[in-house]
């Protein structure tokens, strides 16, 4: 059967209808203020999570600044620019060779066709010393070698071509004079004294024709010179040249000048402007003693019977130094039972001299090479009809066998009258410095040696 109504029909409604309009009318607005508050409180919040839809690609990207978002310049041109250059700086291993070090920057047909500089050879390249190496996508811009504190070995391209050149840096020369009293040696005193190897071989080469420094140094014996003292870009750089010398022993006084001759290297003169530099120098080498002189009728040590020996021999230890007695072209290089390993060089129309008994030939040396007084051509050995490690010399004068122990006083040329007042208004200066009347700084107030591309 159908249940009963809740309410008599009749009677009014529990809620009338305009009692829920009222309602909801509040409800709505509740609701819509509500919304409101929210979105004044929190309306970042609220909007960043709102999301309608799926998200956009980018919509994770950082934002970027506007210099980044926009690019500099054309995209394009910044692939057509050049690389970057980079130096490295190293030094020279030992045994390395140019061809160790730019091998893997240049072709083949390029290394071979690099041709030494005019006064520099590769092959001089020593252990230690820096380099630096400029490449531009592996391949060479440039190489740079340190040959001393004042010059450097550049390789690069000039005028489309590889080349090589020796650049000498700015030099501020500054003479000095340095002294002391031999105690032991000349080269131990020329040390004592602020000087070096090359001073003292300088010392030895300007008194080269009246002193044999291998015998006639003694203790007691005193040295001044005015010698150059380099700096590049401020910092002392090395000793340089002697530009004048003074020698005294029990015999004297020994004086000698520079004065540039006109081979661009210094000569040597008197206090009066004669020559130091005679012909010939007294010795070819260091030696120990003269184990055999110059005698029509010796009794040779090996064949056992009397001989002529035109020719003077020097007692000194395998590998002593053996160096030409005067300027000359050398007209013989070889070998023969009695002579062993030889040279002769001829000096002008008039002279030549013989070397023999060599252990082995300076480098570089062949018939037709032009040597200059000092120059070694070899070293001391026992090759050939001999007892022991000696120098058998020689010289011959118009074909006629001397006696290399009197060396005659053979000087160079006399200097021209302009060039010899020249020298001799140096020489007042030098001597006054030598003296210690004058401070070395009263010979210039600065030398120069402005760079180039050569030697100076």
């Amino acid at each position: 059967m159908p249940l009963a109504p809740l309410r008599d029909p009749e009677s009014s409604p529990v809620c009338p209808p305009s009692s829920r309009r009222r309602t909801g009318l509040r409800l709505l607005a509740l609701l819509a203020g509500a919304a409101v508050l929210a979105l004044a409180v929190f309306p970042r919040q609220t909007a960043e999570r709102i999301v309608i839809g799926p998200p956009h690609p980018l919509a994770a990207a950082p934002e970027l600044p506007p210099e980044q978002a926009e690019p500099a310049g054309n995209l394009f041109e910044r692939f057509d620019a050049a690389p970057a250059s980079q130096t490295r700086t190293d030094q020279v291993r030992p045994g390395q060779t140019l061809a160790d070090i730019l091998g893997s920057h240049l072709t083949p047909d390029k290394l071979a066709a690099l041709d030494d500089p005019e006064d520099f050879s590769f092959s001089k390249l020593r252990s230690g010393q820096p380099y630096r190496l400029t490449l531009r996508d592996r391949e060479l811009v440039s190489f740079e070698y340190d040959i001393s504190p004042t010059e450097m070995l550049v390789i690069d391209e000039t005028d489309g071509e590889l080349a090589a050149r020796v650049e000498t840096r700015q030099c501020e020369v500054r003479p000095a004079l340095i002294g002391a009293t031999v105690r032991t040696s000349l080269s131990e005193a020329v040390a004592e004294a602020g000087g070096n190897a090359s001073t003292a071989m300088a010392l030895a080469d300007i008194f080269g024709s009246d002193l044999d420094f291998s015998r006639d140094v003694q203790p007691g014996d005193t040295f001044a010179a005015v010698v150059e003292r380099r700096y590049v870009e401020g910092r002392f750089a090395g000793l340089g040249r002697v530009l004048a010398a003074r020698y005294v022993n029990a015999d004297g006084a020994l004086e000698g000048f520079g004065l540039l001759g006109d081979k661009g290297r210094l000569d040597y003169f008197d206090a009066q402007g004669r020559p130091l530099r005679k012909t010939f120098l007294r010795a070819p080498l260091s030696f120990l003693r003269v184990t055999s002189g110059f005698s029509a009728s010796r009794l040779h040590p090996i064949l056992k019977v009397r001989k002529a020996h035109f020719g003077v021999d020097y007692a000194a230890p395998t590998g002593t130094p053996v160096w030409t007695v005067g300027d000359g072209v050398v007209i013989e290089r070889g070998r023969n039972h009695a002579a062993g390993n030889y040279i002769t060089v001829r000096h002008g129309k008039t002279y030549v001299t013989r070397y023999n008994h060599f252990s082995r030939f300076a480098k570089g040396l062949a018939v037709g090479s032009r040597v200059v007084q000092g120059q070694v051509i070899g070293y001391v050995g026992s090759t050939g009809f001999a007892t022991g490690p000696h120098l058998d010399f020689r010289m011959y004068e118009n074909d006629r066998p001397v006696n290399a122990l009197a060396n005659p006083e053979m000087r160079a040329e006399s200097l021209p009258a302009a060039r010899l007042a020249e020298l001799r208004q140096d020489i007042l200066t030098l001597t006054a410095v030598l003296d210690g009347r004058k401070p070395p700084t009263d010979l210039a107030e600065t030398r120069t040696t402005a760079p180039g591309n050569r030697r100076q």
